[in-house]
């Protein structure tokens, strides 16, 4: 098939990709210029890490590849609590790239983040429970498994959704507001690092989430999606 998704941000991959590197950036730049920034060893781990998870996003984009995304997300947003020793808000965040999207005429209708909050906050949860059940294992000095821990964390969610007679409606979200929302958490995630390479990465991703919303090819390719659900049905 065509691949919509990539003809539709090839302009902004072409910039990104020409572009000094996201480590580089930070390594080279003299730190003086970056301000509440401490560029140590710590700085350069943070680098390299973040750096290496950017030009995944930056491929997935590229290939469309789009169920990889959300998942290198709470990469960036591990790796950042972890050198700010700050916790992110995501539901803070997606309010934010909804305020950022309508200041640049891209309007997400309020289901829609609903829904995204729902699926991202149950996503940011689940990761949490890994660490947890991790730190356990490591504890009791036994085998860690993710399927044995997403199993636990899966189990009592839907347990504790039962006892509560939470709501299981689910809202479709189309594709490239999914994407476009996900992109953009990625750059306002390492907005809030004050450290020059992740000014500059974090301001290409959130422009490229925003410019991905109101992309009239990606709707073309939302539609291949969802004709394709159905057949599989």
């Amino acid at each position: 098939m065509v691949n919509f998704f990539k003809l539709a941000i090839a302009n902004n991959l072409v910039a990104g990709l020409t572009a000094i590197t996201f480590t580089t950036a930070i390594i080279v730049t003299p730190p003086c210029h970056a301000v509440g920034a401490n560029l140590d060893l710590k700085g350069i781990n943070f680098g390299i890490k973040v750096g290496k998870i950017f030009e995944k996003i930056k491929k997935s984009i590229d290939k469309g590849e789009t169920n990889k995304i959300v998942s290198y997300m709470f990469d960036i947003k591990s790796e950042v609590e972890q050198y700010t020793g700050k916790k992110i808000d995501i539901n803070e965040t997606i309010d934010q790239v909804q305020r950022e999207a309508r200041a640049k005429g891209q309007k997400i209708d309020d289901k829609y983040i609903k829904q995204i909050k729902k699926d991202l906050g149950k996503q940011d949860r689940k990761q949490n429970h890994r660490a947890v059940y991790f730190a356990q294992c490591a504890e009791l000095d036994i085998p860690y498994s993710t399927l044995e821990a997403d199993f636990h964390f899966d189990m009592n969610y839907i347990m504790a959704k039962s006892a509560h007679g939470k709501d299981n409606k689910q809202q479709e979200v189309p594709v490239k507001i999914m994407v476009g929302v996900t992109v953009s958490l990625c750059g306002l995630f390492l907005l809030f690092v004050p450290l020059p390479g992740c000014q500059t990465a974090g301001g290409w991703l959130l422009n490229t989430g925003i410019g991905i919303l109101g992309s009239e090819a990606l709707d073309r390719w939302d539609t291949y999606d969802q004709e394709n659900k159905k057949k599989d049905k």
